[in-house]
């Protein structure tokens, strides 16, 4: 699959998310609709914010490495995506429950920062592995 075509359908996927996230905001009022509204809120919330980063971080690796690299680094442009998204969908919990402060938004931080690279040791390619087989 070539990038204009992944390109296309993460804008896709990304309209569909916001349509939905809309959908949900103007006609359901998530404390009346008790957990499910909370669940449809945040999880049409989630999918809009992670089809935008994913466009935004794709196009950084673009600008950054090209087309042909950017390509080749779809999965890590996703995973980064992935955890920016559970970081604004987690500071938006944080504030809805009532408990956002600026240190809790610094430890979630700090906790993705940790996930990514724990994700990046485990993904790299190890020398004696390598040599081995």
């Amino acid at each position: 699959m070539s990038l204009a075509v992944y390109q296309w359908g993460i804008r896709l996927f990304t309209l569909l998310a916001l349509v939905a996230w809309a959908s949900v905001f103007i006609t359901v009022d998530p404390d009346a609709a008790g957990l499910t509204g909370r669940f449809l809120f945040f999880g049409s919330f989630f999918a809009s914010i992670l089809g935008m980063l994913t466009l935004f971080v794709t196009w950084v690796y673009v600008k950054g490495l090209g087309e042909e690299g950017a390509a080749h680094h779809l999965g890590a442009a996703f995973r980064q995506a992935f955890l920016l998204a559970g970081f604004v969908l987690g500071n938006a919990l944080f504030q809805f429950f009532g408990f956002l402060t600026w240190w809790d938004s610094l430890l979630l931080l700090a906790f993705v920062l940790l996930v990514e690279l724990s994700l990046r040791s485990l993904m790299k390619p190890r020398k004696e592995v390598q040599e081995k087989w």
